[in-house]
């Protein structure tokens, strides 16, 4: 092994390295090094082998010692015999550059820092993306920059991003439309029948008198529905299903005079039952999304408006503040949201392409499939399979990949693996990958905060990269409590607990 500046000495894991092969260099990646046979005291005469991943080739240029033109996979294997360089500054950037104008800078490969990385969006979102690492590594920072480089690339972007912890609020400023929970709405009648009973009534497995429930429920919604609509023909072709406004009080009233048929007999109980819940809803201001508002008008342009920004006016990113949304209800509301975009890109036909990030998808799509909401994880493993024929891009963030449904994580052709420090985890991703061999994923538990290991088709070859660093102002909002500064001072006095239980019995 040979180069111009330093010997086989200087080779480590993660080496770019270029071999001769008549008209071409061929460019590997060294993924192992080992010495069969060491000695005490390090001579010339040392054996030492590396493995080297093939990457791309590229052709010879006027100078036989530049190589140009630089394309992925690998015509021909080099020669037994032939004599591997390591790679130089320009060989880098060759191999690293953009790949198409339209592609965008992350950050910086770790082999050269003054060489930008780029990813490029169409393969990006083409085929999906994953951002996986362990908490306190820079994940969400790492979301922010490749939205942010998105959306300044492309102003007239459809991004929802789905935030269970209000953490993205502040990290866009003006590209961003920020729905929290004062002025989220997602009315109950945009929610199909599986999710608008799980909502009401749970999971009806296995009990037969919540499927009694769940059967009259069904009954009221169409009957509501053809109430609202009147003497139309849009009435005759409505189902449980169909996504048209009806009133609440209607259905109420409805099943009032269902309950007054029957009596008093073990017949009206599950009708009993179901105005009990329904109204226990209707009265908890946590469900005010859904229930809120005194009338009922078909609004539904409005909303699709402002969560999938159309027309965008300059907001191109909708932030949507999951944090305030009731747990028992949350899989579903994602159930709702990850629906409408589907079908938004499905009736559209493909004019409006949306990128629906999904933090902690592992709640979303968990490997347990005694786990998570049926309904959700049937919707966002459809994304991940169909979504690219019709426009829909899909980004799966966790910290912890091996609780996610690996299905729907083998369709993210591209992945940004931050520092994992599971044993699990990295074992998942590796099982996940296991072309690209073991060498480049030992990196993995030793990585420094913001960087990561990136693959697939989003970047030309794999590489170690470090994000760009986000002024203060647009990074992510940390949820770690500073005990140290707030241990202080003796600032928590009665005021604070007479606020904290104001709001905590105005928000139940």
């Amino acid at each position: 092994m040979d180069s111009q500046t330093s010997g086989a000495s200087a080779v480590v894991k993660g080496t770019l390295v270029k071999i001769p092969h008549q008209s071409t260099w061929v460019f590997g990646l060294v993924t192992a090094i080992s010495i069969p046979l060491p000695s005490h005291e390090q001579t010339p005469d040392e054996q030492r082998f590396a493995e080297v991943l093939l990457l791309g080739e590229a052709d010879v240029g006027t100078d036989p010692a530049t190589p140009i033109r630089f394309e992925r996979g690998v015509s021909f294997f080099p020669s037994v015999g032939a004599q591997v360089y390591i790679a130089t500054a320009d060989d880098l950037a060759l191999v690293y550059a953009k790949r198409s104008s339209s592609s965008v800078r992350i950050g910086t490969i770790h082999q050269g820092r003054s060489i930008p990385a780029y990813v490029s969006p169409d393969r990006l979102l083409g085929k999906h993306f994953a951002v996986l690492g362990t908490t306190g590594t820079g994940k969400s920072c790492a979301v922010a920059v490749i939205l942010r480089r998105i959306v300044e690339a492309h102003r007239n972007a459809h991004i929802l991003v789905l935030d269970p912890h209000n953490e993205y609020a502040s990290a866009f400023g003006d590209y961003a439309e920020v729905i929290d929970a004062t002025s989220f709405e997602l009315p109950y009648w945009l929610f199909n029948f599986e999710e608008l009973s799980g909502s009401i009534l749970g999971d009806v497995t296995g009990s037969e008198e919540l499927q009694r429930e769940a059967t009259a429920l069904a009954a009221l919604v169409c009957r509501a529905k053809e109430a609202f609509l009147g003497n139309t023909k849009k009435a005759s072709h409505i189902t449980v299903n169909t996504p048209v406004p009806y009133k609440m009080s209607e259905l109420l009233s409805l099943l009032d005079a269902e309950m007054g048929k029957l009596g008093h007999g073990r017949n009206v109980l599950p009708l009993q039952n179901l105005k009990t819940k329904i109204n226990t809803l209707r009265n908890d201001s946590r469900y005010a999304f859904m229930f809120g508002g005194i009338a009922t008008s078909d609004n539904m342009n409005k909303i699709l408006s402002r969560i999938f920004r159309i027309p965008v006016q300059n907001k191109p990113i909708a932030i949507l503040d999951l944090s305030a949304v009731p747990s028992e209800v949350l899989n579903i509301v994602v159930s709702v949201l990850a629906r409408i975009t589907f079908d938004l890109a499905v009736f559209s036909e493909r004019s409006v392409p949306v990128l629906l990030v999904c933090e902690e998808a592992h709640r979303y799509l968990p490997a347990d499939d005694r786990q998570g909401f049926e309904p959700t994880k049937r919707i966002l493993s459809r994304i991940a399979r169909e979504g690219r024929k019709y426009g829909v891009a899909l980004g799966i963030i966790s910290q912890r990949p091996s609780d996610l449904a690996m299905s729907a994580l083998c369709q993210c052709n591209s992945i940004f693996a931050l520092r994992l420090s599971s044993t699990a985890d990295q074992e998942f991703v590796r099982a996940m990958l296991p072309d690209w061999g073991g060498g480049l994923f030992d990196f993995l538990p030793a990585l420094r905060n913001g960087e990561a290991i990136v693959i697939g088709e989003a970047v030309p070859v794999p590489a170690r990269v470090r994000f760009d660093t986000l002024p203060p102002e647009h990074m992510p909002c940390s949820k770690t409590a500073p005990f140290s500064e707030a241990w202080q001072t003796n600032g928590a006095g009665k005021d604070l607990l007479e606020g904290v239980i104001a709001r905590w019995r105005t928000e139940h």
